[in-house]
């Protein structure tokens, strides 16, 4: 039944985002909001601004790459197309609604924008299932929008991708050598995160969880419910 629960919940999303972007072909569009320089040896956390949702949600920019954590409805109209295209992983707090509905938006909005390769997802426990359901939710209209509007990255671009550790309550789940990700659920089935760069850590964690705030030690910046949701600017780690 957790499958079929799965499903029906993918399916729900893919209705939500079916009813605000109608053509499979329509570009995504930003906000027109001044962004902030972010250059390739910053570490940066970046709003998700216009967002009506209070879900947490951020950009975090660290050694030229892009990870976005938490993927609330609405998400894909706060992120340019650079964004989009140069997306490396989705961090997903959790699978309620309100904090995995718009991970539909960025797996087609990324394809259309020339993502290559799959999109790289992980969160709590489950999330391999609800992957695997978007993306057998979306078969037919890959098919469509690959024979008609050709995506720079390929057919299998369309996909999203489990990243490794999602049976494991503490894992490395992304690491490129100087930037790392540490996935730690909670009880509640939720999941807060550590990311670590140049010897500095950020704690990300949602409403409903503590263990990533409180196994952290010495953390840079910490965004939780208390005191991060919803981000309003931008906070630099490092800036040179």
């Amino acid at each position: 039944m957790w499958g079929k629960d799965l499903l029906l919940v993918a399916m729900a999303s893919v209705c939500v985002g079916c009813g605000q972007s109608a053509r499979l072909g329509d570009e995504p569009t930003a906000q027109t909001v001044a962004e902030p320089q972010v250059k390739s040896t910053d570490f940066a956390i970046l709003p998700c601004k216009g967002l009506e949702e209070t879900a947490p949600c951020a950009m975090v920019m660290a050694g030229g790459k892009r990870v976005l954590f938490g993927a609330p409805g609405g998400i894909r109209h706060t992120l340019s197309r650079e964004d989009l295209r140069n997306m490396d992983a989705v961090m997903l707090f959790s699978l309620r609604s309100e904090g995995s509905e718009g991970l539909d938006e960025i797996r087609n909005a990324s394809w259309r924008a020339g993502h290559e390769g799959s999109l790289l997802v992980s969160g709590p426990s489950g999330t391999g299932a609800f992957i695997g359901a978007l993306n057998l939710a979306y078969e037919v209209s890959d098919a469509l929008t690959f024979v008609e509007d050709r995506p720079a990255g390929g057919f299998d671009a369309a996909l999203l991708a489990l990243l490794p550790g999602e049976d494991e309550a503490h894992a490395i789940v992304f690491n490129t050598g100087d930037l790392q990700v540490t996935r730690i659920e909670s009880r509640s089935s939720r999941a807060g995160y550590w990311v670590d760069y140049e010897g500095h850590r950020v704690v990300l964690e949602p409403c409903g969880a503590n263990q990533a705030e409180e196994f952290a030690g010495d953390a840079d910046v910490i965004l939780n419910c208390e005191s991060g949701w919803p981000l309003k600017t931008p906070k630099f780690v490092i800036q040179d």
